[in-house]
């Protein structure tokens, strides 16, 4: 099951994740709140929404509600990418967990991001700084800084509330790094890790996991020949995720990116059983920041990153329109935020005008929504990397074999999800990858053409997907292409500061580029 709009209150009612057993009681050890994929210290939609200080807030009110123990359990992606990690080397996260930690203790578990850096000294200066432990069983660390090294650990039996509980842990690693050995026999690797926790008389077992849902759901399944195994606290997907606990595999969560929305799970007994019972809990604004957190971690920290950057604040430009680039939408759906840029980038050599634009959705990382006033600080939080623009010229039967079908072919919420510009598409994820996109149109001045599958196309493309990222193939495909050059930043920068002096705001709408057939709307 997959939550994907929060509502405006937490969800009072909670999931019983035990099977077979509601005639017996449930008797609580400890709780813990589960966060993912966190990128700022600060909240998002003008601080209304999410941040580290409301999990905070969250954590002491489910100590009050439940009475038993809180821990927290972070699934990975936390020190990068962010503007604040340019300049700080992630060390604002740090503090900010560090903080979280002192209230409730906290087991980490990296993610792909937190190997951002071709350099390991951003990772190995985040892990000295912490105060909590870094878990991961596949991976060993070789910074060149061997205290940062051996704190990376495997695997941890706690006492929750009088239970033996284990946690094991497990990470992707998307580059390769010299510094990080990676290991990617995940099931095998969690079910040895599985049988050396029992070993140990571990009472329940949770996987902590930073990995793509299809993994979750393999290890979930070793339940069935280890029956403690009872939860999956993952991280990688940007939304809200619950599969319930069965006789046959175990519970997964994963929560939303920025911690829109979390989950809290209580860990206990039922009939002699290990048993978890989970609430999602949306952190919006009647969930107050924690006073504490504002003045020791949130405003520090926007002081150090404005003292930086004088003009973080500065106007550049204004929307009419509401653009809503949340993680949710972008790797999912068309966005209007999408749609602007994709436009800004067939600009991108102005004497050879591209016919279409993509960006990935993953590219797109400010999760949040923009409207009235564009600021200086809204187009750095939506390029976590550089993104520069080159341009390919494709036969339209490649466009949608190469380009398109790779952009719908996994799940939900995959940065490969694309944003386009100059067509549009349907496609249907009930039919077999490959076969998903069932109409193109290319806009040929005011009109819609179908795609041509002979026609060779001008398709402005970003350096990521043209140099192979997300498993795209334009290298074997392009007819001929031009290596990326002009930044999609400064490109936009320079289109909204033409607009602003021009006393023109951008609208920017969602207007039928991207269409999903058969889709379910809650």
């Amino acid at each position: 099951m997959i939550f994907r709009r929060p509502t405006v209150r937490a969800l009072a009612a909670a999931v019983l994740l035990a099977p077979a057993l509601h005639a017996q009681e449930f008797r609580p050890a400890a709780t813990f709140i589960q966060v993912n994929d966190v990128y700022r210290i600060d909240a998002v939609e003008g601080g209304r929404v999410g941040g580290l200080g409301r999990v905070v807030t969250a954590a002491e009110a489910a100590r009050r509600r439940t009475g038993v123990p809180v821990r927290v359990l972070h699934a990975g992606d936390f020190i990068a990418p962010s503007i604040e990690s340019r300049y700080f080397a992630g060390l604002q996260m740090i503090d900010a967990l560090n903080f979280l930690h002192a209230r409730a203790p906290m087991i980490v578990v990296p993610g792909n991001h937190e190997f951002d850096e071709r350099r390991p000294g951003m990772l190995a200066g985040a892990i000295n700084a912490s105060r909590f432990p870094w878990l991961a069983a596949n991976v060993r660390l070789n910074t060149g800084d061997a205290g940062a090294d051996r704190r990376l650990g495997t695997d941890t039996i706690i006492d929750a509330g009088g239970m033996r509980v284990g946690i094991f842990t497990l990470t992707f690693v998307d580059a390769p790094r010299e510094y990080a050995s990676v290991d990617t026999a995940y099931v095998a690797i969690a079910e040895r890790q599985i049988r050396e926790l029992e070993s140990q008389g571990a009472e329940a077992i949770i996987g902590l996991t930073h990995l793509d849902l299809g993994q979750d759901q393999q290890i979930a399944a070793l339940r069935a020949t280890h029956p403690k195994l009872v939860w999956i606290a993952g991280g990688h997907e940007h939304f809200l995720i619950h599969h319930p606990l069965t006789d046959s595999t175990a519970a997964i969560t994963k929560g939303d990116s920025n911690a829109r929305r979390i989950w809290q799970v209580v860990l206990g007994r039922r009939g002699g059983a290990p048993a978890v019972r989970a609430d999602s809990i949306v952190l919006d604004a009647t969930v107050a920041v924690d006073p504490a957190y504002q003045r020791q971690v949130q405003a520090k920290w926007a002081d150090s990153m404005r003292a930086k950057i004088p003009f973080f604040d500065q106007v550049i430009g204004r929307a009419a329109t509401r653009m809503d680039a949340s993680e949710e939408v972008v790797r999912n759906e068309e966005s209007a935020w999408g749609n602007w840029l994709a436009d800004v980038m067939r600009r991108a050599y102005p004497d050879i005008p591209a016919d279409v634009g993509i960006l990935n959705g993953g590219a797109i990382r400010i999760d949040d929504r923009i409207q009235g006033d564009i600021r200086w600080e809204h187009l750095a939080r939506t390029f976590g990397f550089p993104t520069r623009v080159g341009l390919v010229w494709l036969r339209g039967r490649d466009l949608r074999e190469a380009v398109l079908e790779r952009g719908v072919s996994g799940g939900r919420g995959e940065g490969s999800f694309l944003q386009v510009s100059g067509m549009r598409f349907s496609y249907d994820r009930s039919r077999a990858p490959g076969q998903r996109v069932t109409s193109v149109d290319i806009r040929r001045g005011d009109a819609w053409e179908p795609l041509d599958d002979n026609r060779v196309y001008v398709v402005a493309v970003p350096d990521y997907l043209m140099g192979g990222g997300d498993t795209y193939t334009f290298h074997n495909r392009a007819v001929m292409s031009i290596p990326p050059g002009p930044d999609l930043r400064l490109m936009a920068f320079d289109a909204l500061a033409a607009a602003y002096a021009a006393g023109q705001p951008i609208s920017p709408a969602v207007e039928g580029r991207i269409t999903e057939r058969g889709a379910a709307r809650p």
